[in-house]
């Protein structure tokens, strides 16, 4: 270490020590150096931001100021959770320590990285597989989630808000635009007759300028641009437009998909900000989530409160298991493995209906498997650009345009009886027997019907066959 760092290091100390006082700067100090693996190379997190949980009737106030530390955000429906921003020369396990040494938090942990769930091989081949397969690549016949069949009993939810927590959407791509949520707080026209969509202001008080499809959580903004590609390609799969004459076709062929952007052109990004995407979900009356990201390594305490809120307010969080060919029952992926009831954990099927070489597994972690390799959907370079991707990152908005159908056909059912439809309904794979709690992949036709061998309704809606799919443009 040169002399310049020891010096810095030095100042730093200093400054502490003065902050907080001698014996509170020890005993964090000692504690700091006995923190786990985020503190010593372990999961990536950033270093200008911790999580807090307060106590019940504990204040923060004092405590913040007297480590110079702004609170950024804080949400009272997942238990008061703070985002807490740190000043510059404060490390982010000394924070943790002092916060956790104060007695006044449930928690105080790092604010993870985390990273979406795609898989690199990308297999440019046919077409919509997953939604019917026929055996077009030499793969097995009916080895999809019966969508057909399943869209002559119903293929619109046009009542149903599923949030797309990812890097944003192509919100004017051709099989998006018709279905994108429309905020109606900055939607129509205001008191003197004019338009209010991206008029400048936050017309329905939120923070948020022109928040009319979704936000931008990373830099706070009402314009949720995909700069990557994942959620465009992602939102294609829950509800690309259906009988439209062009391009792909979503599980759902009408449904209202929110976009909320916490990934970056990387597609990595902060707990924190998925956690505002989560709490603006629940806000704004979403019924789905779709999470096809995550990490392997330290648990995020906040994200769990974040997505049990969600839960609390009838919300189902649909999360990609990983792909890494990992056994997440003895080393979890966040979020999918948290032991929470609201969260549906979806591993990928290949079209020779197989579980897929790279998904990760978990007979007691994963619920189910659903299409995940080689999947076309929507791209972000051009409005009408389309491509190929892998990974459970795919599999996963198959499930939740699933949950979708599902709460539009059975609308008094609760979040947990829409989960127990998908779980009950699957179709068991030999190659998914002791990799998932079902051993089995998604079947949205035995998921409408139900497992009460109610009658179909023919008259319904027209058949399923959306007209003129077209390939990649």
């Amino acid at each position: 270490m040169n002399k310049q760092v020891i010096h810095s290091c030095n100042n730093t100390v200093r400054r502490m020590r003065r902050r907080v006082g001698t014996l509170l700067f020890n005993v964090a100090f000692l504690v700091a150096l006995s923190l786990p693996a985020f503190a010593q190379g372990g999961a990536a997190f950033r270093s200008d931001r911790i999580l807090v949980k307060p106590k019940a009737g504990a204040d923060l106030a004092n405590l913040h100021a007297l480590l110079g530390i702004q609170v950024l955000r804080a949400y009272p429906m997942i238990g008061n959770v703070e985002v807490l921003q740190l000043p510059a020369d404060t490390p982010v396990g000394f924070a943790i320590a002092l916060y956790q040494q104060s007695g006044l938090v449930q928690y105080a942990e790092p604010d993870f990285v985390v990273h979406a769930l795609v898989s690199p091989n990308d297999h440019f081949f046919g077409d919509l597989w997953g939604l019917n397969n026929i055996g077009q690549f030499g793969g097995k016949p009916d080895g999809d989630i019966d969508a057909p069949e399943a869209w002559d009993i119903l293929h619109d939810a046009s009542d149903i808000i599923v949030a797309v927590i990812d890097t944003g959407i192509r919100a004017t791509h051709e099989d998006l635009a018709a279905n994108l949520w429309v905020n109606p707080g900055e939607s129509g026209t205001d008191f003197l007759g004019l338009d209010k969509r991206f008029n400048g202001r936050d017309d329905d008080g939120n923070g948020y300028i022109d928040d009319v499809n979704g936000i931008n959580a990373i830099y706070g903004l009402g314009w949720p641009i995909d700069d990557h590609g994942h959620g465009t390609h992602v939102a294609g799969i829950v509800g690309g437009v259906g009988n439209n004459g062009v391009g792909v076709v979503g599980v759902a062929w009408r449904v209202q998909i929110m976009s909320l952007k916490f990934l970056d052109a990387l597609a990595n990004g902060a707990i924190s900000d998925a956690i505002e995407c989560i709490d603006y979900a629940r806000s704004k009356g979403a019924k789905i989530i779709n999470a096809s990201w995550g990490w392997y390594g330290e648990n995020s305490s906040a994200l769990r409160d974040a997505i049990q809120s969600a839960g609390n307010a009838g919300i189902i969080f649909v999360a990609a298991c990983g792909n890494s060919t990992i056994n997440n029952d003895t080393n979890p992926l966040n979020p999918a493995s948290f032991d929470l009831d609201n969260i549906v954990a979806v591993a990928a099927t290949t079209w020779n209906d197989e579980i897929a070489t790279w998904s990760s597994y978990g007979a007691t972690t994963v619920d189910l498997a659903a299409p995940g390799e080689s999947i076309l959907s929507c791209a972000h370079t051009t409005d009408s650009s389309y491509k190929y991707l892998s990974g459970t990152s795919m599999a996963t908005p198959h499930v939740a345009g699933a949950c979708a159908l599902l709460r539009s056909r059975y609308p008094a059912d609760t979040y947990r009886q829409t989960i127990d439809r998908i779980l009950s309904t699957t179709d068991p794979l030999p190659s998914l027997a002791g990799k998932c709690v079902t051993g089995g992949r998604l079947n949205l036709q035995k998921a409408l019907l139900g497992t009460n061998g109610m009658t179909v309704n023919s008259a319904v809606g027209p058949l399923a066959s959306p007209a003129a799919i077209t390939g990649v443009r």
